[in-house]
């Protein structure tokens, strides 16, 4: 289906305000503006320039006869392809972690990173003049860390940036400035929290009660299914926000407080698709792909963003009040796990795993999928009080796959001992004088970083000890299963 503009037709005017925005959501028109104008965009970046060549939508169902923009385009052009505008207004250019293969990118200007503020203020509920956010997302080319520096800018507040992927902030010390500072908010990846509570359980803290000013965690990277949003609830005590999105397209969702993502109907519009047809799903509450175009960006616009992310939105109205849809994320297409002829959703595993397992107040696991099924290896404050057998029966009925429970104390998941130690990180140098310095140095590398300025005769017992069991966890799991 193709659409012709009148040779002399302009471009409609870019606009943005958070009354324009609001209406977007309700108002046909006002979306009908938006998506002409972001197809208007979207023809300034080479990607799009032959694709919506002579492509005119008059009608917000002309969208469903654009093409979709796929995960293997991006992945297999340039990035220079996706920039729609001048690189004097771009801000930031961003990559996903590349988990999936050859990292996705993200072109933002400044006003595209403010917007997604306004986008995700749910998220940032706690934000504020006087509020203490400790930033652990990592700030490297992930876009969360930026985004919460923003909001901290824009909204109030004192930022913590402690970066989870530099040497020198390691456990210890991130709790030590969560009470010293009286931290009002965390954010972090989901499994991060999970770390932090081991690491604070080392140090003979108490995650709930020994930083009484913490009021929320806002996790951004995994969706967290019901019971891991209870778990962490459990674990600190405090609110708990999500955040659903990508690098590529922008903020989908944020949870309410019953802990269901609503789409941001007033900033993209949405379509679920079938998987197999890529034909659109016009149930009132469909399971299928999750497609996107975005409505309010600037220097990356997308059109019809095919996310290969498994979706069910859920039967409205929700509880809190929300008119925009809700949604369960599934999983990404491609990482459905098979066995037997049966797929298992990884939203699935992880629910039915936690919503078991945390009546044992355990929510440290790993999954070993093998030719005999999948194995779960569960840590336990206490082993001989978990039923593993009982694990593995209601497992094996609820997933429809072969499912066996192991029991292992704490230590043998998560290595303690990389938790309560960080290295000695030091300013570069080039120069040590051994005649009056106590730490002689004898290469440039040596000079940056001290890896066993931390480690005693114990903790390295306790390195060896866990590199031991995992190599023979590791061959038993190969042969037995």
């Amino acid at each position: 289906m193709s659409f012709q503009f009148a040779a002399d037709e302009e471009a409609p005017p870019r606009y943005y305000s958070k009354v324009a925005a609001a209406r977007l959501a309700h108002d046909p028109a006002a979306q009908l503006d938006r998506l002409q104008y972001t197809v208007s965009q979207a023809r300034n970046a080479p990607i799009y320039k032959d694709r919506l060549a002579g492509t005119k939508v008059t009608t917000l169902k002309d969208l469903e006869g654009l093409p979709f923009t796929t995960k293997a385009d991006l992945k297999g052009n340039p990035a220079d392809d996706f920039l729609a505008c001048p690189k004097e207004k771009v801000w930031h250019f961003h990559e996903s972690f590349g988990t999936t293969g050859r990292p996705v990118v993200g072109w933002y200007t400044l006003e595209d990173i403010e917007v997604e503020i306004d986008v995700i203020g749910r998220w940032l509920a706690e934000y504020g003049p006087g509020k203490v956010v400790m930033n652990r997302y990592p700030y490297a080319f992930p876009v969360p860390a930026q985004l919460v520096e923003t909001a901290c800018r824009l909204m109030g507040g004192t930022l913590i940036p402690t970066s989870n992927m530099t040497y020198n902030v390691g456990y210890q010390r991130v709790l030590r400035l969560m009470k010293e500072r009286r931290t009002n908010v965390l954010t972090s990846m989901p499994l991060e929290a999970v770390l932090l509570k081991e690491a604070a359980l080392v140090a003979g803290m108490d995650p709930r009660n020994d930083f009484p000013d913490l009021e929320a965690y806002a996790f951004a990277g995994r969706i967290l299914t019901p019971s891991w949003r209870a778990s962490m609830i459990d674990d600190w005590g405090v609110k708990v926000h999500n955040l659903y999105g990508c690098t590529e397209g922008g903020p989908f969702a944020t949870s309410c407080e019953h802990g269901h993502l609503h789409l941001h109907e007033e900033f993209f519009i949405f379509e679920v698709v079938d998987p197999v047809t890529k034909e659109p799903l016009r149930d009132e509450a469909p399971t299928g792909t999750l497609v996107a175009t975005t409505l309010c960006r600037e220097a990356q616009p997308m059109i019809r963003y095919y996310t290969d992310d498994l979706v069910r939105v859920l039967p409205s109205p929700c509880e809190c009040g929300r008119t925009s849809r809700a949604i369960e994320v599934l999983g990404r297409a491609g990482g459905l796990k098979s066995f037997g002829g049966k797929e298992v959703t990884d939203f699935a595993l992880e629910e039915e795993i936690l919503a078991w397992s945390r009546r044992y107040y355990a929510n440290v696991f790993f999954v070993c999928i093998t030719k005999r099924g999948f194995l779960v290896r569960l840590e336990a404050h206490d082993p001989k009080r978990v039923d593993a057998a009982d694990g593995s029966r209601r497992l094996t009925e609820r997933l429809g796959v072969p499912v066996r429970v192991e029991v292992v104390p704490r230590g043998y998941l998560i290595n303690h001992a990389s938790l309560v130690t960080q290295p000695a990180v030091f300013k570069p140098r080039m120069v040590c004088d051994h005649r009056v310095e106590s730490r002689k140095v004898i290469n440039t590398s040596g000079g940056l970083i001290d890896w066993w300025a931390e480690f005693t005769p114990k903790l390295i017992g306790q390195v060896l000890i866990k590199s031991v069991r995992d190599f023979f966890a590791k061959w038993r799991i190969r042969l037995l299963g």
